[in-house]
């Protein structure tokens, strides 16, 4: 009887906690999007920083792109632009959330990106796409997923990077240039100031990324992996 009496009572408590508080809505992420409108190649540029920026290109029916942040963040998306050439701002809320940002891009777009210096982490996932060219502000870590290239793409990092890592399909061809140097290469010892490096194939002019870093870049690495199945 006794440990009847205390079941019902835990129960009761539990089911006391589990409600929400009277006259609080919930808080919902802010979303900005717009409709694809058979629209081809774009391009993007993120003119505020947060502590991260998380760009993936995926599928996105009848959507050009879709940017979020969390709930309780202390940024909201707004984009401006016309003509495919659009401006995505973070404008701050008040809030104490994450200032974080997630840029979802419309995957059969081929897309020119440039984001901005003074994140803590550049996270671009861009395996299931196209892009023409991407240029990246300074960040604490700048993590790039590549698709198979069909082109000659430029890849500029602006600003210093505490560390970048690339993970690209086997055998893409890569040429790396490194203005400031990088205190290690793949790992292993540091890389003199105006250090060029190949890895991969060698291009033909036909296709690969060319990527310049025009400031000093902690560590510098590169691993290559299978592409990422479609949608």
């Amino acid at each position: 009887m006794v440990a009847l009496l205390l079941l019902t009572a835990l129960v009761g408590c539990s089911s006391r906690t589990a409600q929400p508080t009277p006259g609080k809505a919930p808080e919902e992420e802010r979303v900005a999007v717009a409709a694809l409108r058979g629209r081809s190649g774009s391009s993007l540029t993120v003119r505020d920083a947060a502590s991260r920026i998380r760009v993936e290109l995926a599928t996105l029916p009848g959507l050009l792109y879709r940017i979020s942040t969390p709930a309780g963040s202390g940024l909201a998306p707004r984009v401006t632009g016309a003509n495919g050439r659009l401006v995505a701002s973070l404008l701050p809320t008040g809030g104490d959330g994450p200032d974080e940002v997630r840029i979802v891009l419309n995957r059969d777009v081929r897309w020119q990106l440039d984001l901005p210096a003074g994140a803590g982490e550049q996270q671009l996932d861009l395996r299931r796409g196209r892009v023409s060219r991407l240029d990246l502000g300074a960040s604490g870590l700048v993590e790039l997923r590549l698709p198979k290239p069909d082109t000659i793409v430029p890849i500029t990092l602006r600003g210093g990077v505490g560390g970048v890592l690339i993970t690209a399909e086997p055998g893409t061809p890569l040429r790396v240039r490194l203005d400031r140097g990088a205190g290690s290469w793949l790992g292993g010892a540091p890389a003199a100031p105006g250090t060029v490096r190949q890895v991969g194939a060698r291009p033909g002019t036909l296709a690969g990324y060319g990527i310049r870093a025009r400031s000093s870049v902690g560590s510098f690495a590169v691993r290559t992996a299978p592409p990422r199945p479609a949608d």
